[in-house]
């Protein structure tokens, strides 16, 4: 079922996932309010849900076999504090870059939230069968 996964290039996508969200959490509108995302905390979930993707790709990138490995938990932990991380940066940057974005410490919470729960469900369900696909 995953074997497809371990085919995409190791970086592709943290790539993808990383500059996805660089650009939603540093332009200065990138997508108009209304519609499905509508209601108060909508961001939060939205931030929660970007982060979520962004370490489930950290994680399993450094889990492939073409990079070196950290022993057991190491790599997801890694992963998820570098997911941390960005968005505190993101944060930082939003206050200081004068765009009409404004730093918010409930965001970081949120993405933070969003890595903690993806290093859980990866360590616990995705790298387990990821690693009995991969094996011949």
């Amino acid at each position: 079922m995953f074997k497809f996964l371990l085919k995409v290039p190791t970086g592709v996508a943290s790539a993808f996932f990383t500059l996805v969200v660089l650009y939603l959490c540093l332009a200065p509108q990138p997508v108009q309010g209304g519609g499905l995302l509508d209601f108060p905390g909508a961001d939060k979930v939205v931030h929660f849900l970007m982060f979520f993707a962004i370490a489930a790709s950290f994680i399993f990138d450094c889990s492939k076999g073409d990079l070196p490995r950290l022993p057991g938990m190491g790599r997801v932990v890694a992963a998820t504090v570098a997911a941390v991380v960005l968005g505190g940066v993101i944060e930082v940057a939003q206050g200081l870059m004068g765009l009409g974005r404004s730093a918010d410490i409930f965001d970081l919470l949120a993405d933070a939230a969003g890595a903690v729960c993806a290093a859980v469900l990866m360590r616990l369900c995705v790298l387990k069968m990821l690693q009995r696909n991969a094996a011949p």
